[in-house]
Parts: structure tokens; C-alpha cells; sequence
């Protein structure tokens, strides 16, 4: 039975999913209790919901039942006070006082974060019982870095059950000192000063209230090797260095997120917390704005948003501030030109993944793949780019000055090398679901063809969907004419992006042509010589009119909309404006004065341009640690820098090193707890330092493998886990013999961009019909039986499809697997994949590396982009939105079989990206509640249209919109989610950001430089000069302070802080090298004084490059040894 409401259909889904998990487990295990691996078990504990996970990650036993009936009855956040109180009065157990609390305060972050992130394991260090100076007892949070996985609210809501916790207990408030009180206040300053900044800058005196008032002490590990000055050695705090993750939970969680917290003290009457209201009430505008980190602009509620009116929205500069050297500025912030706001969500967009014309992904040199990430001004703070055809592309003007709509892909590839300038960028999809997620306003709607069927449907008038789509230029004009409603999108030309007075001068300039019955077409001169037809030429490009220029001729052949619009009747030849020059003093502004001489309305074809930036590239690469190992089998230096294990067999090195052994009674030293010289069971312990006997274990290894000679086999140095123990050496030989490398967990990974995806056509995942029928995918969206690949099929929310190169390796994954089980635990192949394809249908893990939490899915096809499809219900499951994030797919078998907790780096974070517990079945009431946000229409209704104007919140209009959370606890909540705007090909576009492809930093600088000239909403001297400032200088400076700081290392791997008096290693006496060396110094040196001067950079940032050449050129230029010529010496 199952604990989700779901269809018969998606019932049998997810019955197969677990039957299929089942088997899987049931085979790990046999192979796991044959002795050969580090535990006779598999060690990843399956989860059905979020009570589960909670109970598997951190306890205690027995809390998940108690956990389903809180959270039921109470909701999540007052469920997680109430089962931290229950802790600590002893209802799952006796514990003492300080593990009873510790227990608690971690259970309920746990809930907190639906048992996904590593937060409750990694992010707390430990909870304490301490003494106030009168004697009194108090409790004590030890936040560490890992904290930050788990959100602002839930560090904020930590401190909260902290003092939950407290008083269940009985304990006294914690009443800092003075220089503790000022001790936070330093911390603040110099982790923004030489860490990073907080999301939010607290002023001292908040600082100090918080402190002086919140009844737990925010405490915490040392994160940063930077030491405070001031307030030092305090009896309280342990170090001296800065206390990260208590700074996060105090500044990013309680000041950052008052309002939740007051919600929640409200609402379960917490006594204790009434300061913060008063903190909240002084401050509560500028932590509203920050909290939601982007509604960073002025908005004039009481201005009239009529399409006739002016319209000024404040830019927003933040996403701008840092530019990265080699990755372009498309816009600058709300710059005319840049990318037109559209509202709506294609299949292929939503949960922070915004749609873009694929023409423009080529437009812009292959700069924007699909995937590439894109920092943003709004609504969010990024988003992901994927191609969508159906709504507006480019206008270009090419280098003979004709003017181009380039709305086909074929239109971009052809054009591509003529572009002169690139005047619009074209649409930006958005759905309503991101504007409600970020809190921002409802912007008005450029005007689109969605919104122009809307009207005409209200007003009951008769049209052909054709005419929609795409209509003829004089059927456009006549319809507007007739019907007296607004002229179609497509001939609505940028009116608003030029003056009235400038509207006036080409609408002399255009009248005074001729029309050419030849190629129906109108005709008007053309001198580039001339300024004011000069002038007339950029009108007519500014507002977006296609033309063609043929030498001293300029022909439109979209003349018939313009015009009429420029009030011109072209069927009677006659100017049909009287009195031009008093309508041009009269009218308010260019909206007003165009549809003062137009015979119909014309809309403002855009309110809102959005400014963007290229974030990081896209990613689709197998997950290797540094170096690339095959297999958790130490070596020490014997396999020297290039950890060889055949390498160091047929040289006869070895090494000493710290590992988990055992003697056994053969005679023998065993690593594992079957020893693999004569078969008994053994037990290591330890660990302790050994002389490993390499050249006895590789043979072994080969010889129950029946492997006579293997290759290159990469191992690791040393383990890093507490018992250091290790993997069989027969893993890392048959990961090598496959191709393939092994994480710090035991698994094999494929890391990939985010990418949602509800809806999929059969063509774009390589997959054939009867193939996906067996799967379970039937009939398309229209109710029709599957029968060819271009019907469009809605995606079951546990499927996925992975990029091609992730199929190709998982193939070699699959192929390791099952040698795994013939050759090693001597059991039947499982896969026996002959092809890639094969591989459909097969069970995966999904996982952010944030997180403790795998989610099971299933593959389903691969696609040509290099980006991880999955539904957002899926992404949103890893506690992900898809804003350009990257996690892990690894198939479900390798991670039953060969994942060990014992493995894992005993360190902070080392449980951190780890699947410690599995979810097999998706909730959707149970993941990250941004995607609850996304809308699931089919279409927009016309009032969303007519409220955009009034730039309202989007919460009041929420009731005449649907979202996912409309469907929540209903069997529609996986199945029927609706989408507005169809794409072709979910792939479409350049697949590898250029930024991958090209090579020095200069080819990417410079071609980064060369996108921005061309696109008119871009400035790129600020380019040149922002990467300066917020790149190369930085950069500079930061590696002339290491290459001073900078220890040695050597070729056996010894590293020194210091140089050693013998001047050589004091390991093996080599000589030792440089870890910064002069070439990374002064990399950006020559590259960024070429940019400044090219590009005219200001005084200041030249002479502060010239301040930096000298400071470099004191450490690595001799002048007792500088070579001069013989002329020299006659000056």
C-alpha cells in the first residue's frame, strides 16, 4: 500500500520501482554477506517517506512513526519542536543530559530539512551544558560549516528549537560577557573582510542585541584559519579563530530570517523572542529585501500602467557587480535591446530554468548552451538556458546594414558570421511560478500573441489559429481595422524605444518612398553619407523593422504594418494624418503620439528588458577525485605522483602506511575481514602502521580474478577514514579494466547540470516506441495511444534522461558490475548490456552534494545535451531548484554494492554528499518547496495579462493561478501538470559553451569582449573594466600574497609549510619545488593591461595594473642581472 495519492497508473509506476529496488538490494546483500567487502550488509537503509530518512540519518530508533503523526497533525515545523521535546523527556530512550539535547536539536533540524540535507549530521559539531559566570546552567549550540546546506530559516529555526530544548529541560538563558557580546561583532567584520560576504550586512548594534537576548549560546567549531585581535582568549569560546557556522546560524538564519522565526513563536506561543519583534519593526524593510534577494527596485504603485503611459522600472545592478574573465554580459541591466520579458513555461522550463530562442544561442558565438547557467537580474538571482522556438528570437543588423528577425535555427547558422550588431535579443520565458517563489513583482507583460488570443476570445471574434501563429502583414492590418482591437504582436514594432520626435523623422523619411510592385516591396532612399537619413536608418532598426539595403536602395517588405502604423493608407496612397505637427506637440509621449496617427491600437511591445550575464557552463563529466583514482586501496608514495599499483609491483617499492589489519593464523597480514590467502575470517583492527605487502596483494588480486596481466591501475595514497579501512584491490584492477574511477564513497559517478523536464518526445531521448510502452508510457498528452516518436509524452516524476556521455559510461559501469559479480563474488552477470541502450530502464541515485539523501530514479534515454533531464519533482527531491546547480547520477546496483560508511573521510563534511539513506518512492509533499511554486496551466487566463500592468504581488493573484501545490495529497499531483509554450526539440542550440572550447585566457577574453560589442544592450568598456576590477586584480593580488605564503612540496609527496634547513626533502632527499609558481603569479598580467588600454579603462584601474606589474616584477626581475644591450652604455 501506498503512503502517496497516486493514479492506477502511477501506482503500478512506483510498484515497480520498489520491486525493482527490492531485487537489487536483495542481490547487493548476498553479495555483501559473502565476507568480502568491509560489512557483511548493504549499508544504505531504504526510505519511504521523510519520517524514514530522518530516523536513518540521525535517529533515534523508533522516532519515525511518532514522526508521521506530528507532522500530520501539527505540520512540519511544530512537529519538529514537539519531537525535540519528547527527546529530551525520555519518551525513545535514556539518555544523558547533553546527548538527550544534542539528540534533539539534530532530530529536529532533520525534520526541519525533510531528512535530505547533511545539516543535522555535518552542521552541528555537538550541543554542550554549560555554566553562566553566576553559576546558572545554559545550553550551547556548536554550529559547523556545513550548516550553510541547510538554508537561512532552518539555521534559524535550529536556534529556535535550541531554546525549545532548553527549557523542556529546565536550564538557565545563556548571559554572554561584555568581550563575548563584542566578540561576534569582530567575527561579523572579519569574515566579510577575509572569508566572503553574508547574504545580509547586520549593523553592530543588531549584532549586539541578538546576542545579549537569544537564550542559547550560538558557538561553533573554528572554519577559517583567521584569528581575531581584539577579543581573544576567552574563557568560553575554544578558539581564536573565526566560528563560521555559528556567524551563519546568527547572521543568515536568526537576523536574516526573523519573520519566519516570530511566525513560528507566534503561532506555538515560545515565550522569550519579543526583542526581535523589535528588532523586526527598526529593521523590517531592509530585511524583507534582503531576505528575498530580489525585489531591488523602486516601484510607483500610483502610476497609471496604461500601454500609453511611460514606464520606468529601477534597475537592478547586483547580479553585474562581479564579472568573470571569458564569460560574456549579454545585458546590462534593464538596457533596451536586452532580453523582453515573457511569462509562461514550456516543457523544458520553470523551477529557475528560463527559456530562450535558440537562435540566439548561436547569435552570441556558443556562448549561451543548453544548461549554461546565467546570472540574472530578475526575477531570481540565476537561471539555466534552455532553447524554446516558439517565442520571439533576434533581430540582427548584418554587416551590409539590412535588418533581420532571425527566428529560425537555420536563419542563426546561415547569419551567424554577418551580424554586425545584434539590436534584440529576444524573449526571455519566465514562468509565474519564479515571480511568486522570489516574492517579486508581477512586471507588465510584453506584449505577445498569447495575450492578444486572450482578447480577441473575450471579445468573441472569430479568427483561425493560423492567423495567430502567423499572420499575413495585410490580413494583420485589416483585422485591426475591422474589429477595432489591438494590431497582432508580430508587426507591433519597439514604438516605445524611440522619441516621438524621432517616430516623426522616419515617418517623413518612409512616406516619401515608393512601392515596387516587382517584389512587393517598399522602396525608400538610402545615403549613408546623409545624417538625417542616417538617423532615419537607426529609427527604423531601434524599432525593430526588418529591411534589406541594396546599394543606395532600402527595401521593407513588412511595409503595409508600418505604414499604417505611421498613419499612412497605402491601398489609397494618401497620408491620412491631418495637422502632424500640433498631434506631435499635443501628444504625451511616443506610445501616445503613435496611436494618435495610427487607424488602430498599438500596444507597447515591451515594458521590461532583463539583463544577464553567463554564469557557469554547463557539465556533464564523470565525477573523479584529484587525482583520479580506480579503486580505495592505499599505496602510499610507492606508486609515486602517478599512484601506479602495477607501477610499484614492477619496480618492488612499497611504503609504509597507517591502515586496519590483522594478523592471521596463516602467517599472513590481512586488510580484510576475509583474509585473502587462505579464506578465513578475520577481523582488522586498528589502525596501525604497516609495511604493505603490495606486490602479494596484486598478485592475489589477479589471481581471483583469473586475470593474467592487468594495465594501468590508479590507487590512492592513504585513507582518510577514522579505521582506515579499505577496498579490495579486485574493485580498483576491475574499475581500471573498465574505464572507470571510484569516488570517496566506494560509488562511481556521473555529475551533470540540473535540467527540468515535464514533457518529452520520444526523438529526443534515442529511445523507441515499443521500448517506452514496456516502460509504461502509453498514450501522449492528447489521450492518444503512443505509436511515433514526435508525439509529446508527459514524464513520470522518478525517470531520467541523462546526457549521451553519461549512457557511454555508465555502459562501462555496468560492465564493471557485472565482472564484479562473476569474477569476485562469483555469482551471475546482471546487466549484460551489449549496448548503451540497454541500459534503459534501469534504476539510478540521484544526489546534490549538500545532502545525505539519494532519490531512486529510473533511465529512461539519453539526450544529446550535456545536462541531466529529470522532473522537477525530482530535482526539487535532492533539495535542488535548477538555477544551474549540478549533482550525481550513479547507478542503483554499484551503490549497493559497494558504498561503505567506513570509507568516508573522518573530518567535517565527510558524511556530507553521501547517500546514507534512500528514498525510494517520490512525495511531492516532501521536497523542496520552491517547486510547489511552479505553475502546472495550460495556458494563462487574460486577467494575469491585465493585473501585470498594475505591478501587483504575485500572491494576489494566486487564486487565478495553478501551481503544483494546487494538486498536492491528490491523485492529479503527478500526472496532468500543464505547460504554455511548446519547444521542437528540448536540445536544440549549441551543446558546449564556448567558454569550454576555447583555450588561453586571452582567446576567451577576447571573445567574450567581441560578444559584447556586437550586442547593442551591452556596454563593453564596463565589461573590460568590471572584469578588471572583479577578476583579474583580485586574482593577481591573491596569488603574489600566496607565492610569499607559499610552502614546498616533493615528487614523493611531502609537503613543508617551510623550507627545511637541509634544503631538500627530509623524506628522500629530493629536491623540493615551488607549490605557486611565477607563471601563476603573473598569468592575467599581460592579458589584463592589453584589455585596459584596448578598451580605454579608466586612469585608476591603469595605474593600479601598473602598481601591480612593479610589485611583481620586485619578487621575479634581477636588475643586477638584467641584459642590456651594447648601446646602452652610450646613452
Amino acid at each position: 500500500m501506498l503512503h502517496v495519492s497516486a493514479s492506477k497508473g502511477m501506482t503500478e509506476y512506483f510498484k515497480n520501482i520498489l520491486d525493482n529496488v527490492t531485487e537489487l538490494y536483495t542481490l547487493a546483500d548476498d553479495c555483501r554477506k559473502s565476507g568480502y567487502d568491509v560489512t557483511d550488509h548493504v549499508e544504505i537503509p531504504l526510505a519511504k517517506d521523510m519520517a524514514d530518512r530522518v530516523e536513518g540519518i540521525v535517529g533515534p530508533k523508533n522516532v519515525a512513526e511518532r514522526i508521521r503523526e506530528l507532522v500530520s497533525d501539527l505540520g512540519k515545523e511544530p512537529a519538529a519542536l514537539e519531537i525535540a521535546k519528547e527527546i529530551v523527556e525520555g519518551k525513545f530512550g535514556e539518555f544523558g543530559r547533553e546527548v538527550g539535547a544534542e539528540q534533539a536539536v539534530r532530530t529536529a533540524l532533520a525534520v526541519i530539512t525533510e531528512g535530505i540535507v547533511a545539516a543535522p549530521l555535518e552542521g552541528i559539531a555537538h550541543v554542550k551544558i554549560k555554566k553562566n559566570n553566576d553559576s546558572g546552567e545554559y545550553l550551547a549550540i556548536y554550529f559547523a560549516g556545513p550548516i550553510r546546506s541547510a538554508g537561512g530559516t532552518a539555521q534559524a529555526l535550529a536556534v529556535l528549537v535550541g531554546d525549545y530544548v532548553r527549557k523542556n529541560m529546565g536550564l538557565d538563558k545563556f548571559k554572554p560577557t561584555e568581550d563575548e557580546v563584542e566578540r561576534y561583532g569582530e567575527e561579523v567584520d572579519l569574515y566579510q573582510s577575509e572569508v566572503t560576504t553574508f547574504q545580509y550586512q547586520p549593523k553592530a548594534e543588531e549584532i549586539r542585541a541578538a546576542v545579549r537576548n537569544i537564550s542559547v549560546e550560538i558557538t561553533g567549531e573554528a572554519t577559517d584559519d583567521v584569528e581575531v585581535s581584539g577579543h581573544r582568549d576567552l574563557p568560553r569560546v575554544e578558539t581564536n579563530q573565526i566560528r563560521g557556522g555559528a556567524l551563519l546560524a546568527l547572521v543568515e538564519g536568526v537576523l536574516l530570517k526573523a519573520p519566519k522565526i516570530l511566525r513560528h513563536v507566534d503561532k506555538l506561543g515560545i515565550e522569550g523572542w519579543d526583542w526581535l519583534k523589535e528588532l523586526k519593526s527598526k529593521k523590517e524593510e531592509v530585511i524583507e529585501e534582503i531576505e528575498e534577494e530580489k525585489d531591488d527596485f523602486n516601484y510607483e504603485e500610483e502610476e497609471d500602467l496604461s500601454q500609453y503611459e511611460d514606464y520606468e522600472v529601477e534597475a537592478v545592478t547586483k547580479f553585474i557587480g562581479e564579472v568573470i574573465a571569458g564569460r560574456p554580459v549579454f545585458s546590462h541591466p534593464s538596457k533596451k535591446g536586452g532580453f523582453r520579458l515573457r511569462y509562461g513555461r514550456s516543457r523544458n522550463t520553470g523551477f529557475a530554468t528560463d527559456g530562450f530562442h535558440p537562435a540566439i544561442m548561436y547569435l552570441v558565438d556558443d556562448f549561451m548552451a543548453v544548461g549554461t547557467q546565467l546570472k540574472t537580474e530578475r526575477p531570481g538571482k540565476a537561471t539555466c538556458v534552455v532553447p524554446v522556438d516558439s517565442i520571439e528570437g533576434p533581430i540582427v543588423r548584418l554587416k551590409d546594414k539590412s535588418v533581420l528577425k532571425i527566428d529560425t535555427v537555420e536563419k542563426a547558422k546561415q547569419y551567424r558570421d554577418d551580424v554586425e550588431e545584434i539590436l534584440f535579443l529576444g524573449d526571455i520565458l519566465v514562468n509565474y511560478g519564479d515571480f511568486l517563489e522570489n516574492n517579486h513583482t508581477i512586471l507588465p507583460s510584453s506584449w505577445c500573441t498569447e495575450w492578444y488570443e486572450k482578447i480577441l476570445k473575450s471579445e468573441n471574434l472569430e479568427y483561425k489559429k493560423e492567423f495567430i501563429e502567423n499572420p499575413d502583414q495585410k490580413e494583420a492590418v485589416n483585422y485591426a481595422k475591422l474589429t477595432k482591437t489591438p494590431l497582432h504582436p508580430k508587426y507591433t514594432y519597439f514604438w516605445h524605444d524611440i522619441s516621438k520626435d524621432n517616430i516623426n523623422v522616419l515617418r517623413n523619411w518612409i512616406i516619401g518612398g515608393k512601392y515596387n510592385e516587382s517584389n512587393d516591396s517598399w522602396e525608400v532612399t538610402y545615403d549613408s553619407e546623409n545624417p538625417e537619413i542616417s538617423n532615419a536608418k537607426r529609427y527604423l532598426e531601434l524599432i525593430g523593422c526588418p529591411h534589406t539595403v541594396t546599394g543606395e536602395k532600402l527595401e521593407i517588405f513588412e511595409y503595409y504594418p508600418l505604414l499604417y502604423s505611421l498613419g499612412y493608407d497605402f491601398d489609397e496612397k494618401r497620408d491620412i494624418v491631418e495637422e502632424i505637427e500640433e498631434k506631435l506637440q499635443n501628444t504625451k509621449n511616443n506610445m501616445h503620439f503613435i496611436n494618435t496617427i495610427a487607424p488602430f491600437e498599438i500596444r507597447r511591445n515591451a515594458y521590461i528588458y532583463v539583463g544577464a550575464r553567463m554564469g557557469r557552463p554547463e557539465k556533464a563529466a564523470s565525477r573523479k577525485m584529484k587525482p583520479p583514482v580506480n579503486g580505495l586501496f592505499p599505496i602510499g608514495n610507492a606508486g609515486a605522483l602517478v599512484r601506479l599499483i602495477n607501477k610499484a609491483v614492477e619496480e618492488g617499492k612499497t611504503d609504509e602506511i597507517e591502515i586496519s589489519n590483522v594478523k592471521c593464523s596463516c602467517g599472513n597480514v590481512s586488510l580484510y575481514r576475509t583474509c585473502p590467502f587462505c579464506g578465513n575470517s578475520v577481523e582488522p583492527s586498528g589502525p596501525s602502521r604497516i609495511k604493505l605487502p603490495i606486490k602479494e596483494y596484486w598478485y592475489k588480486a589477479l589471481e581471483n580474478l583469473k586475470i593474467n596481466k592487468a594495465g594501468d591501475v590508479k590507487c590512492i595514497k592513504g585513507m582518510t577514514s577514522k579505521d582506515k579501512i579499505i577496498e579490495p584491490l579486485e574493485k580498483a584492477i576491475l574499475r581500471a579494466k573498465n574505464d572507470i574511477y571510484v569516488f570517496k564513497d566506494g560509488t562511481t559517478r556521473f555529475d551533470c547540470t540540473d535540467v527540468p523536464v515535464t514533457h518529452f518526445r520520444p526523438v529526443e531521448i534515442h529511445v523507441g516506441i515499443e521500448k517506452l510502452k514496456s516502460l509504461g508510457y502509453l498514450k501522449d498528452i492528447h489521450g492518444n495511444s503512443l505509436e511515433n516518436e514526435d508525439q509529446v509524452l508527459e514524464l513520470k516524476v522518478q525517470d531520467v534522461i541523462v546526457p549521451e556521455s553519461c549512457m557511454d559510461y555508465f555502459f562501462n559501469v555496468s560492465k564493471f558490475i557485472d565482472d564484479l559479480l562473476e569474477k569476485y563474488y562469483k555469482k551471475d552477470r546482471f546487466y549484460n548490456v551489449n549496448k548503451r541502450d540497454d541500459l534503459v530502464g534501469h534504476l539510478i541515485i540521484g544526489m546534490a552534494p549538500h545532502t545525505s539523501a539519494g532519490m531512486v530514479g529510473r533511465i529512461i534515454g539519453y539526450s544529446n545535451a550535456n545536462v541531466g533531464y529529470a522532473h522537477p519533482y525530482f530535482h526539487a527531491s535532492k533539495r535542488r531548484n535548477c538555477d544551474g546547480d549540478e549533482d550525481a547520477f550513479f547507478l542503483l546496483l554499484d551503490a549497493f554494492m559497494n558504498f561503505s560508511k567506513r570509507f568516508l573521510p573522518d573530518k567535517r563534511g565527510g558524511q556530507m554528499d553521501a547517500p546514507l539513506v534512500l528514498t525510494t518512492i517520490l512525495d511531492p509533499k516532501e521536497v523542496d518547496g520552491e517547486v510547489h511554486n511552479m505553475d502546472s496551466m495550460w495556458e494563462y487566463p487574460i486577467e494575469f495579462y491585465e493585473k501585470s500592468l498594475e505591478g501587483i504581488a504575485p500572491k494576489e493573484i494566486k487564486k487565478i493561478m495553478q501551481t503544483v501545490e494546487d494538486r498536492l495529497d491528490k491523485d492529479s499531483q503527478y500526472e496532468g501538470i500543464g505547460y504554455t509554450h511548446e519547444t521542437l526539440k528540448i536540445d536544440e542550440g549549441p551543446l558546449v559553451c564556448a567558454y569550454k572550447t576555447l583555450g588561453s585566457m586571452m582567446e576567451k577574453t577576447s571573445a567574450q569582449l567581441a560578444v559584447a560589442k556586437k550586442i547593442r544592450a551591452t556596454d563593453e568598456r564596463d565589461v573590460a573594466e568590471k572584469v578588471i576590477q572583479s577578476h583579474f586584480v583580485p586574482d593577481l593580488i591573491g596569488n603574489l600574497r600566496a607565492f610569499s605564503r607559499q610552502g614546498v612540496r616533493c615528487k614523493c609527496g611531502a609537503k613543508y609549510r617551510r623550507m627545511p634547513l637541509k634544503g631538500v626533502c627530509r623524506k628522500c632527499g629530493s629536491r623540493l619545488i615551488l607549490t605557486v609558481s611565477k607563471g601563476a603569479v603573473e598569468k592575467y598580467m599581460d592579458v589584463s593591461q592589453t584589455m585596459a588600454e584596448k578598451y580605454e579603462a579608466s586612469d585608476y584601474i591603469k595605474q593600479r595594473l601598473e602598481i601591480i606589474r612593479s610589485g611583481i616584477d620586485s619578487l621575479f626581475v634581477n636588475d643586477k642581472r638584467k641584459q642590456v644591450k651594447i648601446e646602452d652604455f652610450f646613452k
